[in-house]
């Protein structure tokens, strides 16, 4: 099969998933790319999240202590970083996800940016 076939195949499989958020966010923290997943889980259209900074899904505690970047600078020295704890939806209320930040590399070796995977779950007390 050809590559341009497989890599279009690709993107459409990560587009369908709706049972995990799956982005692509730039090396700053952008986001890139948005699927059903990370629309059911985190409650944002991807016209609405799209080229803002993943750290609107941190809560302030987390963000003001610098865990977003903290969690980019782990995965560019280890090329992977993994997180468990409470994240916000775009309506503020709070789901616990199971993260998953993989550096992506350039031709040359650097950092181009990364694959974020977030599982969620919702608690019932």
């Amino acid at each position: 099969m050809r590559s341009s076939i497989k890599q279009a195949r690709l993107l459409q499989m990560m587009a369908e998933i709706d049972n995990h958020a799956i982005i692509l966010l730039d090396k700053q923290g952008t986001v890139e790319t948005w699927n059903k997943g990370a629309e059911k889980i985190k409650g944002y259209r991807a016209n609405e999240i799209i080229g803002k900074n993943f750290r609107v899904f941190y809560s302030d505690a987390d963000a003001k202590s610098g865990l977003p970047e903290q969690l980019l600078a782990q995965a560019s020295s280890m090329r992977k970083a993994c997180h468990e704890g409470w994240r916000l939806r775009k309506d503020k209320t709070r789901f616990w996800g199971d993260i998953t930040i993989t550096a992506l590399y350039g031709p040359n070796g650097q950092v181009v940016g990364f694959a974020k995977i977030t599982e969620g779950y919702v608690f019932h007390y």
